[in-house]
């Protein structure tokens, strides 16, 4: 068998750089990607645009070319993150109830321990923006409500599913959500979600769900 070498001669180089160029993100999807990394890493007021640009592998002009301002960089990144956290979240919990055998929103909190394990150590990335930029109607601050808000609908849906339809038990469970990603974020404490894991068992327990 020839080496890695003397296949790789055998390919024309256009065709390298055309594959190349097609797996190379696009300065959108980089620069959302470096704004989403650095300001859970570092806060948004602690993060520069000249920062998330070196980052990107970007200009500042194509930065502002792109989104106008940082705020609207951060929100749109806010969103985009949203929708990866979601279904992750949905998608996580009802595979670890069908290896498991356990509810969909007990399993829920599973993920979140895990998260709290290892890529979240930060807690939440829309909790902690929604705080940091505490001005109604400021569009990185709607941006993290409105995952906020589309999680306690998932949590609510895993609940009618588990066969406990109540509004004071889902907002009492969505305290809790909130609460795991706050104190295991706050302070670096994955077992918090557990803890509300066992708060939302016993709730549910009361109602005759299990």
């Amino acid at each position: 068998m020839g080496s890695t070498s003397s296949l790789n001669r055998s390919i024309p180089n256009g065709m390298y750089t055309r594959e190349r160029m097609k797996n190379r993100p696009t300065a959108h999807d980089a620069l959302l990607a470096a704004t989403s990394e650095l300001t859970y890493a570092r806060g948004i007021t602690g993060t520069g645009v000249d920062a998330i640009a070196a980052q990107a592998g970007v200009t500042k002009r194509t930065l502002y070319q792109h989104f106008g301002s940082k705020d609207q960089l951060v929100a749109e990144a806010l969103s985009e993150r949203s929708r990866r956290a979601l279904s992750n979240l949905e998608a996580g919990a009802r595979r670890r109830s069908e290896e498991d055998g356990e509810l969909a929103i007990l399993a829920f909190f599973d993920v979140i321990e895990n998260a709290l394990s290892t890529k979240t150590q930060s807690g939440c990335a829309f909790i902690n923006a929604s705080l940091e930029i505490n001005y109604p109607g400021h569009p990185i601050r709607e941006a993290a409500l409105a995952h906020l808000r589309a999680r306690e609908k998932l949590v609510r849906e895993l609940l009618v599913e588990a066969g406990a339809d109540d509004a004071d038990l889902a907002a009492q469970v969505v305290l809790l959500v909130d609460g795991a990603y706050a104190v295991g974020g706050s302070r670096r404490d994955p077992a918090a979600a557990r803890h509300a894991k066992a708060a939302v068992a016993a709730l549910l327990a009361s109602r005759g769900v299990s």
